[in-house]
C-alpha cells in the first residue's frame, strides 16, 4: 500500500489531498493465506480516515477471482503474458519483460485517469460500511493524433488501432471523429484546446507534415499554455499538456524544421522495431502523469505575485504565450519542474527574456 499526494481539481485550481493507492498483487500464495485475505477485505470495507482510498488489484493468475466479494467487484488489472511459460527460467527473461511492461502501462494509465478526471463515489459493501472507489463513468483520457494524410497515415492508424485494442484510452483521429458537414476548424480547436477532452497530443512528423497548415495549427494550438485560476495576490500558474513527436520520415527524405515543436520529445518510428505503438503510447502516458503531478507540486510551492509557476520545462515558444512574460514590464521569477535547465538553455532564455530569472522546483524547496 502506498500513500501518495494526488492533485484534485476544485474550482479550476489544482489542489493536493491525501490518497491511499492500494496496489494488490494477487496470486495463489495470497489467496491461500487467510491473514492476507482478511486484512485486504477489512481495508476495503473500512472507510479511510482523513484521506481517500483507491484500489488497483492485479490478477497475476486465475486464482485472483477467488477473493472475497468485497474485492472481486473491482475491475482487475490483467497484464499481458500471464501465466508465464512453465519452462521460463527464474529471474529476468523475455517473457517476464512483456508482463512487466504491460503492467507498467496499465498502472500508468489508471493513475492518469485518476489524476486527470477521477471522481470518487461512495460505495456500500456487503457489511454496510461505505468506502471509496473510482467511479465507472469517469471519462476516458483522449489522445489527439496529428498527422498529414498525404504520407503520415500509416503510423497514425497503427497508434490509433493500438489505443482502442490494447488500452482504455480514446483517440481523436480526424478522419473518423469529425462529423460530415461539421465545421472542421471548430471541431479541431474544441478538441485540442480543451484539457477536459484531450490530455496529450502525438504528432506524426512525415515529410509533408510541415507543409500542411492544419497540422501546424493543431500542434501550435495544443502547445499554447493555459492559465489556471488562482487567489488574488498569488502567483500565476500555467499548465501545458504534453506532446510527443513521432519521426516517421522515410530514409533519405527531406522536410523543414518547425519552431512550434520547441523542446517536445521525439520518438523515431521504425517498422522493424518491436511494438513501436506501445512505446509511443506508454511514453505519452508517462509524460501526462508527470505533467499532472508537476502541476500539483507547483500549486504547493509558496510563491509571490512576481512569480509564474509552470508544469513544463520552459522554452521561448511557450513562454511567449504568457502575456506578462511577453510584455516584460517587470522582473519576474519563473518556477518550473525538474532539476534545472542546462547552462546553454539558460543563456538562450536570458538573451530572449532578460527580465526573467528561472528557478526549478527542487531549488525552491531545498
Amino acid at each position: 500500500m502506498a500513500v501518495s499526494p494526488i492533485p484534485q481539481v476544485a474550482g479550476g485550481t489544482m489542489q493536493i489531498s491525501n490518497v491511499q493507492i492500494v496496489l494488490m498483487l494477487i496470486d495463489e500464495h495470497l489467496i491461500a493465506d487467510v491473514t492476507w485475505r482478511y486484512w485486504l477485505t477489512s481495508l476495503v470495507l473500512q472507510p479511510a480516515v482523513n484521506n481517500k482510498r483507491v484500489f488497483l488489484p492485479v490478477a497475476l493468475d486465475a486464482t485472483a477471482f477467488n477473493l472475497p466479494y468485497a474485492l472481486r467487484e473491482f475491475n482487475f488489472l490483467r497484464p499481458t503474458g500471464l501465466p508465464l511459460p512453465q519452462n521460463d527460467p527464474p529471474g529476468p527473461s523475455a517473457a517476464l519483460e512483456i508482463v512487466v511492461r504491460s503492467l507498467l502501462k496499465q498502472l500508468t494509465e489508471a493513475l492518469c485517469r485518476l489524476l486527470l478526471g477521477g471522481r470518487e463515489t461512495p460505495l456500500v459493501g456487503n457489511t454496510g460500511v461505505p468506502h471509496t472507489i473510482v467511479e465507472g463513468s469517469t471519462p476516458k483520457i483522449t489522445i489527439f493524433l496529428s498527422h498529414a494524410k498525404a504520407d503520415g497515415t500509416m503510423p497514425a492508424r497503427r497508434i490509433r488501432d493500438y489505443i482502442y485494442s490494447q488500452t482504455q484510452l480514446a483517440a481523436f483521429y480526424d478522419e473518423n471523429d469529425i462529423p460530415f458537414g461539421a465545421a472542421f476548424s471548430r471541431v479541431l480547436e474544441a478538441n485540442i484546446g480543451s484539457s477536459n477532452q484531450t490530455a496529450a497530443l502525438i504528432a506524426v512528423r512525415s515529410a509533408r507534415y510541415a507543409t500542411r497548415p492544419w497540422c501546424r495549427r493543431e500542434f501550435a494550438t495544443f502547445r499554447r499554455p493555459r492559465q489556471e485560476q488562482t487567489s488574488p495576490g498569488d502567483a500565476e500558474r500555467w499548465t501545458l499538456n504534453p506532446t510527443i513527436i513521432v519521426d516517421a520520415l522515410d530514409e533519405g527524405s527531406q522536410t523543414f524544421g518547425l519552431p512550434e515543436f520547441g523542446n517536445a520529445p521525439v520518438f523515431r518510428w521504425a517498422e522493424e522495431a518491436q511494438n513501436p505503438e506501445e512505446q509511443v503510447v506508454t511514453t505519452i502516458l508517462r509524460d501526462t502523469l508527470l505533467a499532472s503531478f508537476h502541476a500539483a507540486v507547483g500549486s504547493c510551492i509558496p510563491s509571490a505575485p512576481d512569480s509564474i509557476v509552470l508544469n513544463w520545462l520552459p522554452d521561448p515558444t511557450t513562454l511567449l504565450h504568457i502575456p506578462r512574460v511577453r510584455a516584460a514590464t517587470e522582473d519576474l521569477r519563473i518556477l518550473y519542474p525538474g532539476r534545472g535547465l542546462s547552462g546553454l538553455e539558460l543563456d538562450i532564455l536570458d538573451e530572449f527574456f532578460p527580465r526573467l530569472t528561472l528557478h526549478s522546483f527542487e531549488a525552491m524547496v531545498s
